[in-house]
């Protein structure tokens, strides 16, 4: 009854394998591989960006728009350098009409002070109240000038002028160092672990263009961010360009793990296809938390199952396989 109802699921849930014919079926070529398991060696990636290290995020002090940019794009700035200007543009319109305004007052007073003119008087109290107001404005614009925290190398996520922003949440700029280059990701707390308690980690990179960066990284870790760090004397890094990150040695800590490729998924549940005696069988799995490219089996599978990595997209329960082991 088991067996029956494993079939109909599988059924249920891969429908182009009711294509697939029965009786004298051809095996499906497959590639398989074991399931990692305690004391493996792992070799993580990440995707990411080339960013500038040891970095000072600058975030937008008051909500609105970018109004103003006093510099280029990747260039080199200096503490207390004036960076952006963040406002409502409707304000900054009004605050140079209303200046426009005063000189009019101030001019209009002084011709009446010549001509004796008996308004004189209401004209002060109006360039008084025009005073206080420009001012009150000033003090609220000076809010929106944005200045450079330290020196450094800016980062290529740079807010471009007329971006909306929003007060403390809006990262305007990253200021840094360019050597070493950093590329940064996120990492879960289970990835955290392995990562922490692991020795002797290599990290690479590959650059875009396939190649391998000859420098190897160093690593470091903060809270579930991680950031790793490349010498780049000659700028062959670019910032803004992609990159992947391979680490390499890190431990496994006794958990099951299976590659996120080989995981297919309905609404509720998810699976895997396993190489049962040169026959495809679904498994579902409970699924932890992710590490790299990896998931964490929490159930569902032993450390002796062959996970089907490669083929299994129109398999079905039970399609005869012929398989070569990844490894």
């Amino acid at each position: 009854m088991i067996k029956l109802l494993t079939i109909l699921l599988s059924l249920f849930l891969f429908p182009i394998s009711l294509l697939t014919g029965c009786g004298n079926e051809q095996p499906a070529t497959v590639m398989t591989e074991k399931v990692i398991s305690a004391d493996s060696n792992l070799t993580l990636t990440h995707d990411g960006i080339i960013s500038v290290s040891n970095g000072v995020k600058i975030f937008a002090p008051i909500s609105g728009t970018v109004l103003e940019k006093y510099f280029a794009d990747g260039s080199e700035v200096t503490e207390g350098q004036q960076l952006f200007k963040v406002g409502v543009q409707e304000d900054s319109l009004e605050l140079s009409q209303k200046k426009a305004e005063l000189a009019e007052s101030m001019t209009a007073f002084a011709r009446g002070l010549v001509e004796k003119n008996p308004n004189v008087s209401e004209l002060q109290f109006e360039i008084e109240k025009n005073r206080e107001l420009i001012q009150r404005m000033e003090e609220e614009a000076v809010q929106g000038i944005i200045y450079a925290p330290k020196s450094g190398q800016l980062g290529a996520d740079v807010i471009q002028i007329g971006m909306p922003v929003t007060a403390n949440e809006t990262l305007l700029a990253t200021i840094g160092d360019i050597n070493p280059a950093a590329v940064t990701f996120e990492i879960s707390e289970a990835e955290k672990q392995i990562l922490s308690a692991s020795d002797n980690l290599k990290i690479s990179l590959k650059l875009d263009d396939g190649t391998t960066y000859p420098h190897n990284g160093a690593i470091k870790i903060f809270g579930n961010t991680v950031e790793t760090t490349f010498n780049n004397p000659d700028e062959r890094l670019i910032l803004g360009t992609p990159a992947l990150i391979e680490i390499t040695g890190a431990k496994t800590l006794g958990a099951l793990l299976v590659p996120e490729k080989t995981i297919l998924k309905n609404d509720v549940e998810n699976f895997v296809y396993i190489d049962d005696n040169k026959k495809a069988a679904v498994k579902k799995v409970l699924l932890g938390d992710k590490v790299g490219t990896y998931f964490i089996v929490k159930d569902g599978l032993k450390a002796d199952d062959s996970i089907i990595i490669e083929g299994f997209k129109n398999l079905r329960e039970g399609t005869p396989l012929d398989a070569t082991n990844a490894k």
